[in-house]
């Protein structure tokens, strides 16, 4: 009798989830053992010695994915450099993945300038007739700073006229492609029919509409959200249609494996992709090692976690499975079990039958409110004179909470956030541990109060509020995961403009603001890769390149034309980088990196000194400034940030109360060599007791502002006057 076993303690899970005798209650899934080469895969062995694997993530490959294999006298062979030599689609589904990424970068481009405020109103025409323009309301011309609006909008003309190009040479190439399938669906089997349904999709109203209202935003310079939604949907369909003539099913986990022995065939349905569920049926033929996907009329609903049993008779029996709850509870069960079985498919009539209620098949179920990027879209369209006008009445000193009509979800503890002045976009990649644990980058959008998501929320399956037990590598869609704390293993490199990510041992991994994605990655050097090394690899921009510091206290810069990172030789000793308790800090008026660590744990106090490191000598040196027994009741190093204008290291953290009950915020002057305390008031994004470990706080040059997000995605401005601060030494 066949058996299909689960690899990476897949069987688990499926016995896991076989506690349905609460089916509609919503559960999170066991953790696997990431220990494993491939996790979340499928594998089914036939009795005669013959088997088939496919599915999960290839934590050591370079697409994250654990391609086909068969078993053959006792080994197990990788064959998918065989597949695609066979497939006669092999050629045409590398080109449109190619146009899915370029389609894809087009979208982040409209989407970027439509929350910075510069497209068309909502309600505007976006199709047909009637298209409004331009994209630049008069209200925001005549509220803008001046000279800085006027170069965003030379900006926006330039990039749309750009977009224009892309859009026109896109639609070509699309064109191009459909005739390409049209040929190829000429002949006669699977092939040929498999490039009609592409071409078929490739010519749908949705995607050829979407590609005729962004063209038409672009001549007009005015993009509306509703365009932006269309061409996520178009996005979408081109993928598929890629699928659709690859050699092999798309990546999935938890998508069990049978084989039927009546048709000699294996059977695999639906799966987990991550950030979607899918139905889609396809069959492996061991004789002609050959994968081909199934078209039935109709199909069980997506679907992962369930089970197959081959009958015998050429029947495959399907129960059970899990669907997504998009739970926004803390440490929330993202699974609901699915109880409408069972259902029969069979293999020689390609039909599916069953007692619950059928499908269309080939579709996707995406996760729903805040984790979609269509969310945030949603409400009033951006105002950036609003935001400018709001900013520029800020009180001094005084933290103000600014209201972003839209909230990220679930909380992202356990990290920092960073700003890109290129792009003017506070950029959040935290979580792990019993937080958010996706691989999703969040924009904020300093010129109008708005988050950003460029992409569906994606979750590492049984390992989602794990502590450090995150997945390594390259995950389906080529990102990495969130580590079990992010704290400041990612920065902003100034060079490159990119966002660097160093919180995986082996890899960095680069993500590109302008198209909302991870892009690449590279090896990292030994003094940077050690296990748990998220919690003291920390990173800081500078104009001279981006700095590492090290547990064992090395300094390593990255060098952009080579994607490594260099050690530096220093003259002298620096103290290692601890957990919770340590920061680097770039001081631009004199050059030089700032290193600010204590002991780990509440036992041990600040001792009030720091280190230095002038970048034109690399000489470490060891400051004492006044004030240090002072320094000792600063609860949290992590968060120190540089103000150039004022020559203040600013604390993300505050004192204890002092007679009047105030919490005063320490800082350092840079020029005294001295620490202070100022009177700040308003919403500290501290908190009451004046740590806040998942606080991200920003220094934002062109505008003179603190930036501050917490757990919550909350955003916190601070305009700081020190002369008026009411600044004192700290004693």
């Amino acid at each position: 009798m066949n058996r299909s076993v689960f690899m990476a303690g897949a069987v688990c899970l499926l016995l896991s989830a076989a506690v349905t005798l609460a089916a509609q209650r919503a559960y999170r899934l066991p953790a696997v053992d990431i220990k494993q080469k491939v996790i979340w895969g499928a594998v089914c062995e036939e009795p005669e010695g013959g088997g088939l694997s496919f599915g999960g993530q290839d934590q050591q490959a370079d697409d994250g994915v654990a391609h086909t294999q068969v078993k053959h006298d006792g080994r197990w062979i990788p064959i998918i450099d065989q597949l695609r030599g066979n497939n006669t689609l092999q050629s045409v589904h590398d080109a449109l993945l190619k146009l899915a990424a370029d389609q894809k970068a087009i979208t982040s481009r409209l989407r970027a300038w439509w929350f910075k405020g510069f497209g068309a109103t909502e309600g505007t025409a976006v199709s047909g007739e009637g298209v409004v323009s331009p994209g630049i309301s008069p209200t925001q011309a005549a509220r803008a700073p001046a000279g800085e609006r006027d170069s965003e909008a030379q900006r926006f003309r330039q990039d749309f006229a750009s977009i224009q190009s892309a859009l026109e040479q896109l639609e070509g190439d699309l064109s191009a492609a459909a005739k390409q399938l049209q040929e190829l669906s000429e002949g006669a089997g699977y092939f040929a029919a498999q490039a009609q349904k592409a071409r078929q999709l490739l010519l749908t109203d949705s995607l050829t509409g979407a590609l005729r209202q962004a063209k038409q935003s672009a001549q007009r310079q005015a993009v509306a959200s509703q365009t932006i939604a269309a061409m996520h949907e178009a996005g979408r369909l081109l993928e598929q249609a890629a699928e659709m003539l690859d050699a092999e099913p798309p990546p999935r986990a938890l998508s069990p494996i049978v084989y039927d022995p009546k048709t000699r065939l294996y059977v695999l349905f639906g799966g987990d992709h991550c950030d979607y569920l899918m139905n889609d049926t396809w069959v492996f033929d061991p004789a002609k090692r050959m994968w081909m996907q199934r078209h039935p009329a109709r199909a069980p609903q997506p679907r992962a976690n369930h089970q197959l049993k081959a009958n015998g008779d050429g029947t495959i029996t399907l129960v059970g499975g899990y669907t997504y709850t998009s739970s926004t509870d803390y440490c929330g069960g993202q699974y609901r079990d699915i109880d409408d079985g069972p259902w029969t498919y069979d293999v020689a009539s390609n039909t599916w039958s069953g007692v619950g209620e059928s499908v269309a098949p080939n579709l996707r179920v995406y996760r729903r409110a805040p984790f979609i990027p269509e969310y945030f879209l949603e409400g009033p369209p951006p105002d950036a004179a609003a935001q400018a006008e709001r900013l520029r009445r800020l009180p001094v000193n005084t933290w103000v909470y600014l209201e972003p009509p839209r909230l990220p979800k679930l909380n992202r503890d356990w990290g920092t956030a960073v700003y890109d002045p290129d792009h003017d976009v506070i950029l959040r990649f935290s979580g792990g541990h019993s937080a958010h644990g996706g691989t999703d980058v969040l924009h904020y959008h300093c010129s109008t109060n708005r988050w950003e998501l460029c992409f569906p929320v994606e979750f590492p399956l049984g390992q989602l509020y794990s502590n450090t037990s995150y997945p390594e590598g390259f995950n389906f869609n080529r990102r990495p995961w969130v580590t079990g704390h992010t704290y400041q293993s990612y920065a902003y490199e100034l060079e490159s403009r990119r966002m660097l990510f160093v919180g995986q041992r082996a890899h960095t991994y680069l993500y590109d603001p302008t198209i909302g994605d991870w892009v690449a990655r590279a090896a990292k050097p030994e003094g940077m890769s050690y296990d748990s090394c998220f919690y003291t690899l920390t990173l800081c921009s500078t104009p001279r390149g981006t700095f590492c510091w090290t547990k064992d206290g090395l300094l390593f810069r990255y060098v952009a034309q080579t994607q490594q990172w260099q050690e530096l030789v220093l003259r002298g000793k620096l103290p290692g980088a601890v957990v919770d308790n340590s920061t680097l800090v770039y001081d631009s008026r004199r050059d030089r990196l700032l290193f600010f660590v204590k002991q780990y744990g509440d036992k041990h106090r600040y001792d009030g000194c720091l280190h230095t490191v002038d970048l034109k000598t690399l000489e470490v040196s060891r400051l004492t400034p006044e004030g240090s027994a002072a320094a000792s009741a600063i609860p949290y190093l992590c968060q120190i940030r540089y103000d150039s204008a004022s020559d203040l290291l600013l604390v993300g953290a505050t004192l204890p109360p002092g007679e009047d009950g105030l919490r005063r915020t320490p800082a350092y002057d840079c020029a005294a060599n001295r620490w202070v305390s100022l009177r700040i008031t308003g919403q500290d994004p501290s908190g009451p007791q004046g740590r806040n470990v998942s606080l991200g706080l920003m220094y934002d040059q062109r505008r003179g502002l603190f930036w501050a997000v917490d757990t919550d995605s909350r955003v916190f401005a601070l305009r700081l006057e020190p002369k008026s601060a009411d600044m004192r030494l700290l004693q």
